[in-house]
């Protein structure tokens, strides 16, 4: 069935897994007549069917999210399709006749959406229909009220699923879990307590019938990337083949002032875990949040750039859609054969990503393919790629892969013409692409469009309910949006080489001895290997530097 095992690790990479799953819960379409065409998404490559203790049928994502202890907001471990039975609890009270207390962390309340999203399960008939249309208008405030990347989740998770890393605190300003080596001890420490990898990993792995990859959404700015480092390690021992696709997520309101030494950490955080990512995975896409003093390349939407509840669904939407191709019923493409595709030297294994977000089109398909580009100027493309010092255009790609959704069959006819269709618009599009001379190109079209639930910030600005662009629309009408075409263009290109090359100089000249925490416990970081991360940084610098070889 090609299902795909999604790990997340780290607080701001589970607000990116939360719009994911959100979206993913938007395809569902229910109470289908049998003859209605199957959907376009086939879920079963991320989705698990299973049966509780109760006897209840679920369908759950196929997942693992790790976050810190007091990290998970209203979130429990063990949700009410896995709660036991009423009165159960009270067979197991203890014998003890004395005098006992109880302490208890008072629950973190959910706030409105999530009450309403309660209260939508509850209703029925003509009643469901009425309220869930009022439902999908309201405005919950969520820009107010999100803390959490629980306080939008629509999704139920298996038991197996969530789990806290209960050595750290959720920002703890005494115990930060703040140092790579710290998320290595970590997972030495989470293993040996509550073996993790044997019971949870095995559980999702051992039910598919041929897994093709495992994405990865993980923070590498943070201990979370020693953490996921290490999962990965373990993870390629004993699927030596598959692949495996990491996004290296950084939020970039995370980042210290230049110059201060919790920069430098922050670097060293981001050299530890490019190197060994690279490694362990097929493909490693290392990712910066858009920062509030850069420009929007696009009009029609307007982000609230210091709200992780906005950036991650930028960056959600960018992976989401470049990754469509794996779980589409029609001109499917596996991780591992698109992967392969784009990293035809073998030795090319970081990418960059960047999103057209909306794909800027009319209802009558007029679109100006020319800043669909990002070598043009004023061009709509918002490039997601980590930069240490500013925007870096790529001068050679080395493999692309393009994604347009959300074109429909047939658009509107202009007065006296025929009406255009997507594969007009998509050929248009695919042409453009083709002039950037990559060495392997993958491009991939389709009419399902990307959806827009409650849960999504109300960002958008001038476009139908359909996501098309009309400038008519006043922007107290951007509640309406339900969808949006979209365009990822994923590459391979000599711009990993500005990025690795201001990291390798960066650790040039970092003195080790100036952070002696990333020594500490069984994991820490020694001088050797210091220096090998060192190393690795200039090796792939050579591999991505432009005339490192020939291109055909």
């Amino acid at each position: 069935m090609h299902e795909i095992l999604t790990l997340q690790f780290g607080h701001f990479a589970n607000f990116v897994g939360t719009h994911f799953w959100n979206s993913q819960e938007a395809y569902f379409t229910y109470n289908e007549s049998l003859n209605a065409p199957k959907s376009e998404i086939v879920h079963d490559t991320l989705f698990r069917a299973g049966v509780t203790p109760r006897g209840i049928e679920t369908y759950t994502p196929r997942l693992l999210l790790y976050d810190l202890k007091g990290g998970f907001g209203s979130l429990k471990k063990i949700n009410k399709l896995y709660e036991e039975s009423p009165g159960k609890n009270e067979l197991h009270e203890s014998n003890w006749n004395g005098r006992s207390e109880t302490h208890a962390q008072m629950p973190y309340s959910k706030n409105i959406y999530l009450q309403h999203l309660e209260n939508e399960e509850e209703l029925v008939s003509t009643e469901e229909t009425e309220n869930k249309m009022k439902i999908e208008t309201e405005d919950f405030k969520l820009d107010e009220t999100v803390q959490f990347w629980s306080d939008f989740n629509r999704m139920y998770y298996h038991p197996k699923s969530v789990n806290t890393m209960m050595q750290y605190q959720f920002e703890d300003e005494f115990m930060p879990f703040d140092i790579f080596s710290y998320g290595k001890n970590a997972f030495l420490a989470h293993e040996k307590e509550l073996d993790s990898f044997d019971e949870n990993f095995r559980f999702f792995v051992e039910e598919c019938d041929a897994i093709q990859g495992f994405q990865v959404y993980t923070s590498i700015i943070d201990g979370f990337g020693g953490f996921a480092c290490s999962f990965l390690e373990q993870l390629r021992d004993e699927y030596p083949k598959t692949a495996i696709w990491s996004f290296g997520i950084t939020e970039n309101r995370s980042w210290a002032p230049k110059g201060h030494n919790s920069y430098y950490k922050q670097i060293l955080n981001i050299a530890l875990s490019t190197t060994q990512l690279t490694e362990f995975s097929s493909l490693f896409n290392p990712i910066n949040t858009p920062a509030a003093n850069q420009p929007n390349f696009n009009s029609f939407y307007h982000p609230n750039l210091n709200l992780p509840y906005h950036t991650s669904s930028i960056v959600s939407a960018a992976i989401e859609t470049a990754t469509l191709p794996f779980r589409s019923r029609h001109n499917f493409t596996s991780m591992f054969d698109l992967i392969t595709q784009l990293n035809w030297r073998g030795n090319t294994k970081l990418g960059s990503l960047g999103l057209a977000f909306p794909l800027p089109i009319s209802n009558f398909g007029e679109v100006d393919v020319n800043k669909l580009l990002p070598t043009e100027n004023n061009n709509v493309i918002q490039d997601l790629s980590m930069t240490l010092n500013g925007k870096q255009n790529a001068t050679t790609i080395y493999g692309q892969s393009v994604v347009v959704r959300g074109l429909p069959n047939q658009f509107e006819p202009l007065a006296g013409q025929n009406p255009k269709n997507a594969s007009q618009i998509a050929a248009e599009i695919f042409q453009r692409y083709e002039s950037l001379n990559s060495g392997s190109s993958s491009f991939f079209s389709t009419n399902v469009t990307y959806p827009i639930p409650n849960s999504f910030p109300k960002i958008f600005r001038y476009l139908n309910s359909n996501g098309h662009v009309d400038m008519s629309v006043p922007n107290d009408k951007m509640l309406s949006v339900h969808s949006v075409p979209t365009l990822s263009h994923l590459t391979i290109s000599t711009k990993s080489y500005n990025f690795l090359h201001q990291l390798a100089n960066i650790l040039q000249n970092l003195n080790l001895n100036l952070h002696p925490e990333y020594e500490e416990g069984d994991k820490g970081l020694t001088c050797d290997e210091f220096l090998e991360t060192r190393e690795t940084l200039w090796d792939l610098c050579e591999a991505f530097e432009e005339n490192s070889s020939s291109l055909h």
